[in-house]
């Protein structure tokens, strides 16, 4: 194989931000090395896998300058002194123990969705960043879009009135899903804090959180339903329905408001059966939110890759249907040619180079959205996912 046209490798004598990538996922391109490259002030500089071949293969492909392999690969990349970050693609499981050993050894961490198996590991994971002074960030990338801000911002303006409740769906029709999940994927085992509440469930519920600004407040449980996986029926969901209560907005008037709850829903399937004749007829990709409100809908197409395409669709009670796109704020700042996951690194790296980021959630976003994570599972009659065996010394 030839390599001849391959760029030189990044320069790592640069104060740019230097990341290791812990895991060679298959998301890490899509998440960190591809927004890297429009970054001036971002350098992929070392990849991190168990497996020498698959390390070698993927640090060639991806042109990244140091390869660790073998049983310490993730601890020699995490010690080495010219890394800055680490960005963490290893299965959930593995999230709390390797994010609080970057930590230890104090490294800014970007930890993929969900941060933990639990609330109280991020909990603890956000003390320790607390206390070393490092940027610990979990990787929702969707809420870093201006698509879901714009959407948030014309629920919040009033227009259509009170938000009286929300849906949220993300599915993958059965006959697509060998295309994105391997028969032996990692979200398929317990163990490894499996689930599809735990994987393409995290999606909606931040996002109607977010749109609806309840991203800092708990939101409780009223019921949930989960179909299990094949592979493991009893504790791994292949899909989930789960509604709940929302708290009421600060800006609504007690004494004017009806006894009605503010109600959410959300619905994820990695693998939604066909319908019709012996389930013969495929379904589509569902991948939207509706908000509903006193005076009309608020509609969100594609909101977890709303860089790809997407738009909003305003619908009034009274008056005419009309649509919007957001690629960029509306003070005009970000590029049409972002994704998500490029918001999501400016925001990380203004967080470490102490701006201020467009948006950034705080811990209490992250904890109570594991909370209610685990209150689903308990609702649905599955055990919640398993806390790490991996017990942190005195940080």
């Amino acid at each position: 194989m030839c390599f001849r046209n391959r760029p030189p490798p990044p320069d790592l004598s640069t104060s740019a931000l230097r990341f290791g990538i812990l895991g060679a996922a298959r998301i890490a391109p899509t998440a960190l090395i591809t927004p890297a490259k429009t970054h001036p002030d971002v350098v992929v500089a070392a990849i991190a896998c168990r497996g020498k071949g698959r390390g070698e293969a993927f640090a060639q492909k991806h042109n990244i300058p140091k390869t660790f392999t073998g049983p310490t690969a993730y601890q020699d990349l995490i010690a080495d002194p010219d890394i800055d970050a680490i960005y963490i693609a290893l299965p959930n499981g593995l999230h709390f123990e390797w994010a609080m050993r970057a930590l230890q050894a104090n490294k800014h961490v970007l930890v993929e969705k969900p941060m933990t198996n639990t609330a109280a590991e991020a909990q603890q994971l956000f003390a320790l960043a607390s206390k070393r002074g490092l940027v610990a960030l979990e990787a929702i990338h969707c809420t870093f879009h201006p698509a879901l801000h714009r959407a948030r911002e014309i629920v919040d303006s009033g227009e259509l009135g009170h938000v009286k409740s929300v849906a949220g769906t993300f599915t993958l029709p059965s006959l697509l899903s060998p295309f994105f999940f391997h028969s032996d994927d990692p979200r398929f085992r317990y163990d490894l804090g499996g689930g599809c509440m735990m994987d393409m469930g995290v999606y909606p519920l931040a996002a109607l959180r977010f749109i609806t600004a309840s991203d800092t407040a708990p939101l409780a449980v009223t019921s949930a339903t989960a179909t299990g996986h094949a592979l493991d029926a009893t504790r791994v969901d292949r899909g989930m329905h789960a509604t709940y209560t929302l708290p009421l907005p600060p800006t609504w008037n007690p004494e004017a408001a009806t006894k009605a709850d503010v109600t959410a829903e959300m619905t994820v399937d990695f693998a939604t059966p066909g319908w019709g004749p012996f389930g013969l007829l495929p379904r589509s990709i569902k991948n939207e939110i509706t908000v509903y409100l006193e005076g009309g809908e608020v509609f969100v197409y594609n909101f977890v890759s709303p860089g790809m395409f997407h738009y909003i669709k305003v619908r009034p009670k009274c008056g005419r249907t009309r649509y919007e796109q957001a690629y960029r704020f509306r003070n005009g700042w970000g590029k049409r040619s972002w994704d998500s996951y490029r918001y999501q690194l400016e925001a990380f790296v203004d967080k470490v180079r102490g701006h201020s980021p467009a948006l950034w959630p705080e811990p209490v976003t992250v904890i109570t959205q594991l909370k209610i994570i685990e209150d689903v599972y308990v609702k649905a009659g599955m055990p919640p996912r398993c806390a790490s065996s991996y017990k942190a010394r005195d940080a």
